[in-house]
């Protein structure tokens, strides 16, 4: 897929705009960032690296690949549509609003979008983990980055609607760049969210923890819970660990059990909330 040139992109270093020369981004102080063969830009600084290669590996990218493309999670999907579809209303002077995938992983939800949102968006995912921008990138076209939340290059008040899909948000920076009005869509677990899977593999299971509280400058328009059962045969429930932070706590014993489970009827279970800023 071609990398496509938003021109809200700007440098990591020095905040300077980027533009496309050469098959490389460049500023104007001279920075350089090459763009990779399969359409994405790596613009992740590196005083925002924790590691050689931070973020989910390629075994973790490869299982939420699998997983997300059964369908297990077009119901989220859907319901993302519908809030994104009525953030696209309230800012209809725009034609295509621009909207951002805050740790798109492979990009599953902005090309869900891409294919069945009525009207045209112009698409920005960024992620840690330079193995799921990699394949982002290889399923639509759009402005696919490595990139972190702590220092998104976008230039102020340039995106309408973020989403943040069980992500690790930095409420600062989702400020800095939406635009006046612009939305804020977040998909967080509820506490029954994969209860069957957590009672497999933990000896205990700990409540889910408080949702975030908000700062005063994002007001919360709309908060919807969505339920339903995915029944999982053996592979599917080891992608599905594989592809969640449960997979870091889980113990030997919880790995053996669910290696004697041929399936199971999970609970998906998550909350997403819509916010609006108010403040810019």
């Amino acid at each position: 897929m071609a990398f496509l040139t938003h021109p809200a992109l700007r440098c990591p270093l020095d905040a300077m705009p980027l533009v496309l020369e050469d098959g490389s981004l460049i500023c104007e102080s001279g920075h350089r960032y090459d763009i990779g063969k399969q359409g994405y830009a790596n613009l992740l600084s590196v005083q925002h690296k924790r590691s050689l290669n931070p973020g989910d590996s390629k075994d973790m990218v490869s299982a939420r690949q699998s997983f997300l493309s059964a369908g297990f999670y077009e119901p989220i999907a859907k319901s993302v549509m519908r809030s994104v579809s009525q953030a696209a209303k309230s800012q209809a002077a725009k034609s295509p609003v621009t909207i951002l995938d805050a740790g798109c992983g492979e990009g599953y939800y902005l090309h869900y979008l891409t294919e069945h949102h009525r009207d045209p968006l112009n698409i920005i995912g960024f992620d840690i983990s330079k193995w799921a921008v990699q394949r982002a990138a290889r399923r639509c076209h759009g402005t696919w980055m490595v990139a972190s939340n702590k220092n998104i290059p976008l230039a102020d008040s340039s995106v309408d609607i973020v989403l943040d899909m069980f992500g690790f948000p930095d409420y600062a920076s989702f400020e800095r760049i939406l635009a006046p009005g612009g939305r804020l869509i977040r998909v967080t677990p509820a506490p029954q969210h994969l209860i069957e899977l957590r009672r497999l593999i933990y000896p205990q299971v700990h409540q889910m923890p408080n949702a975030d509280t908000y700062p005063s400058s994002l007001h919360t328009l709309s908060s919807e819970q969505l339920a339903f059962n995915v029944e999982l045969e053996h592979q599917s429930l080891k992608d599905l660990l594989l592809m969640t932070p449960h997979m870091f706590k889980t113990s030997m014993q919880g790995q053996s059990n669910l290696e004697r489970i041929d399936h199971l009827t999970v609970t998906v279970d998550v909350v997403i909330d819509t916010l609006v800023c108010t403040e810019n």
